[in-house]
């Protein structure tokens, strides 16, 4: 196999993933978004600085997993 061929390729697997990653990535975004609003709004607004910052990383995990889980959404759809 040439170069050519592998970058023709490697070309196709990245137009095809694009999509993919972008819905993905903008579901975990706006997860995460949800959450921080969450987390500082409402009933919370006396929280301290360090209460809301402590919450953070789950805040990041559930918009990770909220972003895998679309991207595998995605890939299953476009198995079928």
């Amino acid at each position: 196999m040439s170069k050519v061929d592998i970058k023709k390729i490697f070309g196709k697997i990245k137009e095809q993933s694009k999509p993919i990653i972008t819905t993905g990535l903008i579901t975990g975004v706006n997860q995460v978004g949800n959450d921080m609003k969450g987390a500082v709004s409402g009933v919370n607004q006396n929280q301290s600085p360090q209460l809301i910052l402590g919450k953070l990383p789950t805040i990041l995990k559930s918009g990770a997993v909220a972003a895998g889980q679309e991207m595998m959404k995605s890939i299953k759809k476009n198995r079928e």
